[in-house]
C-alpha cells in the first residue's frame, strides 16, 4: 500500500471548507495540474517553508520539536490541499467512507461539501459507483492486518484499475469539476502526511505521478 509505505497519515477532524473564501484570481486546489502538484512537492524552498510552518504550529501547541523523529517534509491538507493528487484524495474518501469509518466519515463529507452530496440521492449513486472498488480496499485492509505483504502487492494492480473505473464514472455522473471540487473541499482537511529524512523525493514524486496516470 503506497499510501502506508510512503508516509504516515493522521486524521484531523475539521469542518473548514477549503477554498470557499479564496480570491477569484487565485487558482483553486482542484484546478492544479498533476505536474504543478509534483513541482510544488519537489521544490526544496517550499518544503522548507512547510517544515517551518509545522514547527511554528507545534510551538504554539506546546509540542516539543524533539517529540518524534525528524522529518524532511510535512504536507498539511488543511493548509496545502493542492499538493495532494486527486487519486490520493479519492482513495482516502472511499476508504474512510466505506472501510475505516463508515458510520462517521459520510457525515463529515456532508458537513464539508458546499454542493455535491448535500442531496442523499447523490450519495446513493456514489455508493453504487464505488462498490467494486470498495471490495478491493476491504481485501487490502484484511491482507494488511494479516501482515500478508504478497497479497497486498498482488492487489495493487487490480485495485488501481477498480479505482480508475470508479473515478471516471463518478466524474462522468456528477461532472468532473463538481466532483473534483468536492474532493478538495472535503478530504484534505483531514490529512497530514510526514516524509522521513531518508525519503527519496525523486522516486516518491515520480511514483505518485505514475499512480495518478494509471489510476484515473
Amino acid at each position: 500500500m503506497q499510501s502506508i509505505v510512503a508516509a504516515a497519515v493522521s486524521i484531523v477532524i475539521s469542518t473548514s471548507l477549503l477554498g470557499a473564501t479564496a480570491p477569484a484570481n487565485v487558482k483553486q486546489p482542484w484546478e492544479w495540474t498533476a505536474q504543478e502538484r509534483a513541482d510544488a512537492r519537489h521544490d526544496p524552498a517550499k518544503r522548507l517553508e512547510r517544515l517551518r510552518g509545522d514547527d511554528a504550529e507545534r510551538r504554539m501547541m506546546r509540542v516539543p520539536n524533539n517529540s518524534g523523529p525528524r522529518v524532511a517534509d510535512v504536507i498539511d491538507g488543511a493548509k496545502h490541499p493542492e499538493l495532494y493528487f486527486p487519486t490520493e484524495l479519492f482513495e482516502y474518501l472511499v476508504r474512510y467512507s466505506f472501510v475505516t469509518l463508515p458510520e462517521v466519515y459520510p457525515h463529515i463529507v456532508h458537513d464539508r461539501t458546499t454542493d455535491l452530496f448535500r442531496n442523499p440521492v447523490d450519495w446513493k449513486r456514489f455508493v453504487s459507483i464505488v462498490s467494486d472498488y470498495v471490495k478491493f480496499l476491504k481485501q487490502e485492509q484484511a491482507a494488511a492486518s494479516a501482515l500478508d505483504k504478497p497479497a497486498v502487492t498482488a492487489l495493487q494492480s487490480s485495485k488501481c484499475a477498480a479505482e480508475a473505473r470508479a473515478l471516471r464514472e463518478a466524474r462522468r455522473t456528477f461532472g468532473r469539476t463538481r466532483f473534483d471540487r468536492m474532493l478538495y473541499e472535503t478530504v484534505p482537511g483531514g490529512m497530514k502526511t510526514s516524509f522521513s529524512m531518508d525519503t527519496d523525493f525523486e522516486t516518491s514524486i515520480r511514483s505518485a505521478l505514475q499512480r495518478e496516470e494509471r489510476c484515473q
